[in-house]
C-alpha cells in the first residue's frame, strides 16, 4: 500500500476544542453558559466564580435555572431593589379604584406606605434583589431602630415593624413577576415582632371629657361635635371625615358607613345617642342640603387645633385615636357583648379588638363588686369571714 493511500485512511485530529464552561475577563474568572434566545439569537450567561474546578457545576445550575424558571427569571439576575421599588409604586401604590363599591386595586392610604418605601429604597438602593439575604433585612431593622425621626424622637419598632411588612410584600411580588426564586423573609424568625409593638391604653375620663368638650369654643366649636362622633360611635379618623349627610339615617338614629370608607373593606352600622344627634341636628340646619357633602367638613388634618384643645383642657398624653379606645371600652364596661361591640367597632379578628378593650378603675371596681355579689350568693357567710380575717 503506498503512502499516500495510507494517509487517506488516517482520520484528520479536530480543531475543535471541548466544552469551555469558563472564560477570563480582567483577570477575573466567570462561569460561561451560551443558550438560544426567544428571538432565536444566541446570549451569553456570566457568573463570577472562585474556582475555575466550579466553573461546570454552575453552568449547569444556570441551565436548570433557565429550564425551570425561563428566560426573564434568567435575564433579570441585576435586577436592583431600586428598580423593584420604582415597578412596585407605579403597579401597586396607586389611589384605590373600585367596582360596584368594593375595591379592587389600589390602596385608601398611600402616604404612610410611600414614606416607609422610601426609606426602604434608600437603604437598599440598587442591591440585587436576589442578593438581599435575612441578615440584611436584620440589619435594615436594627439600623432603622437606631435612626431618630425627623422630631427627633426615637423611631418606634411599630414604625419599622411597617417598613419590614412592606418589604416583604414587595419580595413576593417580585416572586409573581418571577424575578425572585425565594422570599428571604423565610429565613428570618421574629423580625417583624408584632409582640414588641407598644400598644396604646390610653382611655378619657369623663372628667377629662368634659374638660376636653369645653374647650371647644371659638374657631375650635367645629372640635366638639367632631369628638362626640368619635367617642359615642368608635368610629375611626378617617370614617368620621368622610361621613356623608347620605350616609346618616336620622330617622333610624343610625350612621352607616360603607365599605369604601372602612379600612376592613366591610360596611357596618352604628348607632346615635341623643347628645350625637343633638350635635347633627345643629349641623345639619346649617348644612347646603347636599346630601352628597361631608358631615364635618374637614379638608385638612386637625393635628395642630386638637393639640391646642388637649393643652388647654389639660388633658395628656390623648390622641384622636384614643377616642376610639375609650369608645371601645365604655361599650363593654356598659354591659354590651363582646360580639355586638366588634360589629359596631369594626373588628373582624378578636386579638385586634382585644387591643382596643382597656381597663379602667370603674370596670376593675365593678366587676369586683359583681364577683362580690356572687360569692355572697354562693356563700352567705362570705362577708362576715373577710371581717374574722382582717
Amino acid at each position: 500500500m503506498s503512502a499516500v493511500n495510507e494517509n487517506k485512511n488516517i482520520k484528520p485530529k479536530s480543531t475543535r476544542s471541548a466544552p469551555r464552561y469558563w472564560i477570563e475577563i480582567k483577570g477575573k474568572v466567570y462561569a460561561r453558559l451560551q443558550y438560544k434566545a426567544e428571538n432565536g439569537k444566541y446570549k451569553v450567561k456570566y457568573r463570577p466564580i472562585s474556582d475555575k474546578r466550579t466553573a461546570r457545576r454552575v453552568v449547569d445550575a444556570m441551565r436548570q435555572e433557565l429550564a425551570v424558571h425561563g428566560q426573564e427569571f434568567f435575564q433579570s439576575e441585576k435586577f436592583g431593589f431600586a428598580q423593584l421599588a420604582e415597578h412596585y409604586e407605579a403597579r401597586v401604590l396607586h389611589e384605590a379604584e373600585y367596582s360596584n363599591g368594593i375595591k379592587v386595586s389600589g390602596r385608601r392610604s398611600l402616604l404612610p406606605v410611600k414614606t416607609s418605601l422610601k426609606a426602604l429604597t434608600e437603604y437598599f438602593g440598587t442591591k440585587p434583589i436576589r442578593t438581599i439575604k435575612s441578615v440584611d433585612i436584620e440589619s435594615y431593622k436594627r439600623s432603622r431602630l437606631r435612626t431618630p425621626t425627623i422630631a427627633g424622637t426615637p423611631r418606634k419598632i411599630a414604625s419599622v415593624n411597617r417598613e419590614l411588612e412592606l418589604l416583604r410584600a414587595m419580595l413576593n411580588y417580585a416572586i409573581r413577576n418571577e424575578w425572585l426564586i425565594k422570599n428571604p423573609f423565610v429565613r428570618t424568625r421574629g423580625v417583624i415582632s408584632k409582640g414588641a409593638e407598644v400598644e396604646r391604653e390610653r382611655v378619657l375620663t369623663f372628667e377629662e371629657e368634659r374638660r376636653l368638650l369645653d374647650a371647644c369654643v371659638g374657631q375650635r366649636s367645629h372640635l366638639k361635635a367632631l369628638l362626640i362622633c368619635a367617642l359615642d360611635t368608635a368610629m375611626r379618623r378617617g370614617e368620621i371625615f368622610k361621613l356623608r349627610w347620605a350616609d346618616i339615617k336620622f330617622e333610624r338614629d343610625e350612621i352607616f358607613i360603607p365599605q369604601t370608607n372602612t379600612k376592613t373593606e366591610e360596611s357596618r352600622t352604628v348607632g346615635i345617642t341623643p347628645r350625637l344627634r343633638a350635635e347633627l341636628d345643629a349641623l345639619r340646619e346649617v348644612s347646603s342640603g347636599d346630601k352628597n357633602q361631608t358631615v364635618f367638613g374637614i379638608t385638612t388634618t386637625i393635628k395642630t387645633v386638637f393639640k391646642v384643645v388637649c393643652e388647654e383642657a389639660k388633658v395628656r398624653d390623648f390622641r384622636f385615636h384614643d377616642c376610639r379606645h375609650t369608645a371601645t371600652t365604655r361599650m363593654i364596661a356598659s354591659g354590651c357583648p363582646h360580639t355586638e361591640v366588634m360589629k359596631i367597632t369594626g373588628h373582624s379578628q378578636l386579638k385586634t379588638f382585644l387591643r382596643y378593650l382597656n381597663i379602667t378603675p370603674e370596670s376593675t371596681n365593678k366587676v369586683a363588686m359583681s364577683l362580690q355579689a356572687y360569692i355572697s350568693e354562693i356563700m352567705p357567710d362570705a362577708k362576715m369571714i373577710s371581717k374574722e380575717v382582717n
